[in-house]
């Protein structure tokens, strides 16, 4: 009956080694100093918890090697997986952070265990997951604010010389510019002449033009560094009137004959 006795003792001690043992081993194959050469994150459809928590994120920041998971467990909780029953080396976690343009970014978080139960390892997937935090910048398009004037109204017929009424239609321009406090980082001016007469004349009148509001804007406080010129003389119509010169050709080609100022913020 003691030898009995002994047997199934035996046994028990021996299935419960082989159920510790079995209870120690871990997917990550975690060694006695709480450490892998590969960690292995769970799917989170097996997760025993798998919508996962928003972690208290100063708390996360909190945990260091060395803890125990009582301290763990008063930190960010109890983990998220099924990790076993006894001497369990490594917990998992689905953790939900919230960006600052109100996105969710979510991470599995994984801690490693030594032999003494002490955390020492810890893992994001994806690696860095808290470098993403910070809600990812969106490119946008320079913006321009385009504006054109009649040469007629800045200048008089054949003149490169700005009019009064010139002058005040710009410097309105500027100040809407300057009371908005449009940042200008760039802008461009260009001359345009109609198809009447030399070429080059035309070419050289509307470079002529363009330089006369380039002057102004300067002295209205636009640095000089920022403003380009063109003069594109008739290259660039806006409609097309064919025929002689005429009283009603020159009035059709008005809105060729013009002034372009392209504000880049």
């Amino acid at each position: 009956m003691f030898k009995r006795y002994q047997c199934i003792y035996g046994l028990s001690l021996i299935a419960s080694f082989m159920l510790l043992s079995a209870c120690t081993r871990s997917v990550s194959d975690v060694d006695a100093q709480g450490k892998t050469a590969r960690p292995v994150f769970p799917d989170t459809a097996s997760a025993v918890r798998p919508e996962g928590s928003f972690v208290n994120l100063e708390n996360l920041r909190q945990v260091k090697a060395g803890m125990s998971k009582e301290q763990l467990y008063e930190l960010i909780g109890v983990p998220h997986f099924r990790e076993g029953i006894v001497r369990v080396k490594e917990w998992d976690y689905i953790f939900h952070f919230t960006r600052t343009d109100e996105t969710v970014l979510t991470c599995q978080y994984k801690v490693l265990f030594d032999e003494n139960m002490k955390a020492q390892s810890f893992f994001y997937r994806p690696e860095g997951c808290l470098s993403a935090l910070t809600a990812p910048k969106v490119k946008t398009a320079p913006h321009s604010i385009d504006s054109t004037f009649a040469a007629e109204s800045l200048f008089g017929f054949g003149s490169a010389t700005l009019s009064r009424t010139g002058e005040t239609e710009l410097r309105r321009m500027i100040a809407q510019i300057q009371e908005q406090h449009i940042p200008v980082k760039r802008v461009l001016i260009t001359g345009h002449a109609d198809r009447i007469g030399n070429s080059e004349k035309n070419n050289a009148l509307s470079l002529a033009r363009a330089e006369a509001v380039k002057t102004l804007l300067v002295a209205q406080g636009i640095p000089e560094a920022l403003v380009e010129t063109r003069g594109v003389g008739a290259s660039q119509p806006l409609v097309v009137c064919p025929g002689e010169t005429t009283p009603a050709v020159v009035a059709c080609l008005e809105k060729n004959r013009r002034i372009t100022i392209n504000i880049l913020e």
